[in-house]
């Protein structure tokens, strides 16, 4: 059976939990548009530290959530629509992209928007792009989804998927840059919850489909609880299945400092702190403290919490040593 939904909660982590039930624990052929709150999402593959700007994600306070599809990091807010297809049989040639565009292009041009399909996954308007799309081929069935830039703050997009690659050298699958646009420019008069309307209503006509469905209660519940123990957690979104380094040096008052280690497993090791500050202590020791620390700010600073820095860097309070960790 054929359904439309349009879901209304703008949780990341819960509307990726719900895609993903819809693709696994459903029968039915499903479209489902959606709206996330400001948002970085990472491909499946990718390693997060290496795509995100840290400090400008948590300055925005800006969730970050890795969905189950591969590709690159993207930047979701309430400006950008999503579209979710789930069907019912496994797609792996190199067409299945084209194919599920297909529809979404098709609406689109209802709306005299000049859409065509570009290379392996793009949506592109006048040369720019105004969609990108993943998949990910479960038991049976493929989920497909993208993004539909309606009217996002393409500012904020630049500034927190502005990595500081001299600081992360990592493996993993990295983001392609394009020349992006917002579907407004070519829907002036439109909003967005008037341009999800639309979407769905040339979705109806498209699927043949009578009317929007409800999603039920039920998958509601599910997905809550797939959030929760998937969605919400760090070592879902940051953890990285590859190991990676970390390196940054800083002037302060007492002289520079330079951290560097590595991150295998999740965990930090083989910290080394050098530079031209004095202290009374070997910094080695302080190195000791962070290893096997998990590379986030939080667990780095409550390893810290009973430490006296000043004993193995003179002149620098913990708060600015701190800041040597964009995690």
């Amino acid at each position: 059976m054929k359904k439309i939904f349009i879901n209304h909660s703008v949780d990341p982590a819960f509307n990726l939990a719900l895609e993903e039930l819809l693709a696994s624990g459903s029968a039915d052929e499903a479209v489902m548009l959606w709206r996330n709150a400001p948002s970085v999402i990472v491909g499946r593959n990718q390693n997060t530290l290496a795509e995100i700007d840290p400090v400008a994600v948590r300055e925005r306070n800006i969730q970050v959530v890795r969905r189950i599809t591969g590709g690159g990091a993207v930047y979701h807010d309430l400006g950008n629509v999503n579209y979710t297809i789930a069907v019912d049989d496994r797609q792996l040639d190199s067409g299945s992209f084209a194919r599920n565009a297909r529809m979404i292009i098709d609406v689109l041009r209802k709306f005299d928007v000049p859409a065509e399909f570009s290379g392996r996954n793009d949506i592109l308007v006048d040369g720019r792009k105004i969609s990108g799309s993943a998949k990910s081929v479960l038991a049976g069935r493929t989920l497909f989804h993208g993004t539909l830039l309606f009217d996002t703050d393409l500012s904020v997009l630049s500034q927190v998927l502005n990595p500081d690659e001299e600081k992360i050298r990592a493996k993993g699958i990295k983001s392609v840059r394009a020349r992006v646009a917002n579907l407004k420019e070519f829907l002036p008069e439109w909003d967005t919850d008037r341009f999800i309307e639309e979407m769905a209503a040339g979705l109806l006509q498209t699927m043949e489909v009578d009317a929007v469905s409800e999603i039920p209660a039920w998958l509601s519940e599910k997905a809550e609880q797939l959030a929760n123990s998937k969605y919400r957690s760090w070592e879902w979104n940051y953890g990285s299945v590859t190991a990676y380094s970390y390196q940054n040096k800083k002037r302060f008052a007492c002289g520079g400092v330079e951290i560097g280690f590595n991150v295998r497993d999740n965990r930090i090791c083989d910290m080394a702190i050098k530079g031209d500050f004095f202290g009374m202590e070997p910094s080695t020791g302080l190195a000791e403290k962070i290893n096997g620390s998990i590379p986030r700010l939080e667990d780095i600073a409550a390893k810290l919490a009973v430490v006296d820095i000043s004993d193995y860097i003179s002149g620098i309070s913990k708060a600015e040593f701190l800041t040597l960790f964009k995690l």
